[in-house]
């Protein structure tokens, strides 16, 4: 029979105190099992996960935002690294990847959050969402954000007031993500309720299905990204230049692949795409 260790052999094996082991059970971190009301860790289960841990020690795991270039600029940096140091990330929107640092499900969070009030990205939201000390912000680059229409631009869409003109068929981003707080505030900005813009409730989940959307006729316009616009040679009529940062857990701020990370950030090893700027990449903003 394999051998089981208590709640305390298990602190003592992994240096912690017993209230953080009992901690790892709650958040199903580590493997376990309960007998008669007492907590029990099988030891070679509980080996294995020590290892597995081990060796992502040297992995970075990010979230947030839907950028085209993250996935590009990731692969990169973990080919530089020869593939020492990985980075995983999730596109899951800026809101949620906050969310998701502030439980600590990812070790960074890459956002665009615009607040209307100071007409600042980032800080603000941060600010009021995680605890004061807790994480570093970043920049990652600065890119630009507009409209985008057919070639051509055939029903002459200039602003955002002309896209609650009847005709005009628009797509929209999810709900939480950066580029629908965004445009939610330019929206109001201008007066306009969601329901005067057909198509306001027709959502995708990233710039790339914006542009498809476009692209393929089901929408005459989108708010997207100019890099998305070159990609599908379509019409980019800009409206804002946004900063887009990387927000780290002081966690593993000081931590060599976290320095590592930043020095080929801030190395600038291959030229932006259309609509992005490497002018303050690696700036430590907080």
């Amino acid at each position: 029979m394999e051998e089981l260790l208590t709640t305390k052999e298990v602190a003592r094996l992994l240096r912690l105190n017993e209230k953080k082991v009992y901690q790892l059970i709650q958040e199903g971190e580590i493997p376990h099992v309960k007998i008669g009301g007492k907590w029990l860790f099988p030891k070679n289960d509980l080996l294995k996960w020590v290892r597995e841990r081990t060796e992502r020690e040297k992995d970075l795991f990010f979230g947030g935002s839907d950028d085209p270039l993250l996935g590009r600029f990731f692969a990169a940096y973990s080919e530089f690294k020869g593939f020492e140091t990985i980075v995983f990330y999730s596109a899951i929107g800026s809101e949620a990847g906050i969310i998701s640092l502030s439980k600590g499900k990812v070790q960074g969070a890459c956002c665009h959050l615009y607040d209307p009030e100071t007409g600042e990205y980032n800080i603000p939201f941060l600010k009021r969402r995680l605890p004061t000390g807790s994480f570093r912000i970043v920049t990652l680059w600065h890119r630009r954000q507009g409209l985008l229409v057919k070639k051509g631009n055939p029903l002459s869409i200039k602003t955002i007031r002309d896209l609650a003109k009847p005709k005009v068929k628009f797509i929209n981003r999810n709900a939480h993500s950066g580029t629908r707080i965004l445009f939610d505030t330019l929206i109001k900005k201008e007066g306009i309720a969601p329901d005067e813009i057909q198509g306001y409730y027709q959502e995708v989940n990233s710039h790339i299905e914006v542009g498809i959307k476009v692209f393929s006729g089901e929408a005459d316009v989108g708010l997207g990204l100019e890099y998305i616009a070159h990609l599908f040679a379509l019409d980019f009529i800009p409206l804002i230049e946004e900063r887009f940062d990387l927000v780290i857990s002081e966690e593993i701020w000081e931590t060599k692949k976290v320095k590592d990370f930043l020095l080929f950030l801030s190395s600038k090893s291959f030229l932006p795409p259309p609509g992005y700027s490497f002018r303050e990449s690696g700036k430590i903003i907080l």
